[in-house]
């Protein structure tokens, strides 16, 4: 049902409602923040980025093929837009991203803030976290992850039954840690 309204909330910014980019935005935005956090591990990098993609769309929707995938153009944009943005970061400066954190270790997705995503982000590897992430917060299905991602449907289905099992494993080995320390404070 969601896709018919972002196509016709598509089409109607093509013929010039300036105000169904609203409901493009209502309907996409969580994803499309989902999908670029990974890429570029920076919340508010995330965020203008998200931002950039809406007025892309805006400025672009001449070029949006009526009865194409519209949330996989806005993919597109939006994977496009963080590429850009991460090679004019690293022109103004050398990072490593592997080890880049939120502050406090934890990466805050609006309503969403949990100390699990870090770990997600720890202990899965890129690809795992990006297909957990989209699924479990960005709403999408084992198919449409596929389809964005150019994988194979069992390939989706399977590295996230394992990035699953890596992350259980390693919350049960935090909540035994968490229960050895709370043993001691008490003694």
């Amino acid at each position: 049902m969601d896709e018919k309204r972002l196509e016709k909330a598509m089409v109607a910014l093509q013929n010039g409602d300036g105000n169904a980019l609203a409901d493009i935005y209502e309907l996409t935005s969580r994803g499309v923040f989902t999908f670029v956090l990974p890429i570029l591990h920076d919340y508010q990098l995330a965020e203008d980025v998200m931002q950039d993609t809406y007025v892309s769309c805006y400025d672009n929707i001449k070029g949006y093929k009526v009865g194409t995938n519209p949330r996989n153009w806005l993919l597109t944009i939006a994977k496009n837009a963080a590429l850009s943005k991460l090679k004019k970061r690293n022109r103004e400066m050398s990072y490593d991203f592997s080890t880049d954190n939120h502050p406090d270790g934890v990466y805050y997705l609006g309503d969403i803030d949990s100390p699990t995503i870090a770990l997600a982000n720890k202990v899965l590897a890129e690809d795992e976290f990006n297909i957990v992430m989209m699924y479990a917060v960005g709403e999408y299905k084992h198919r449409e992850i596929a389809e964005i991602l150019h994988l194979p449907l069992g390939t989706v289905t399977w590295k996230y039954a394992n990035a699953l099992k890596k992350l259980k494993k390693a919350l049960e080995e935090n909540k035994t840690e968490y229960e050895r320390v709370r043993q001691l404070e008490e003694i």
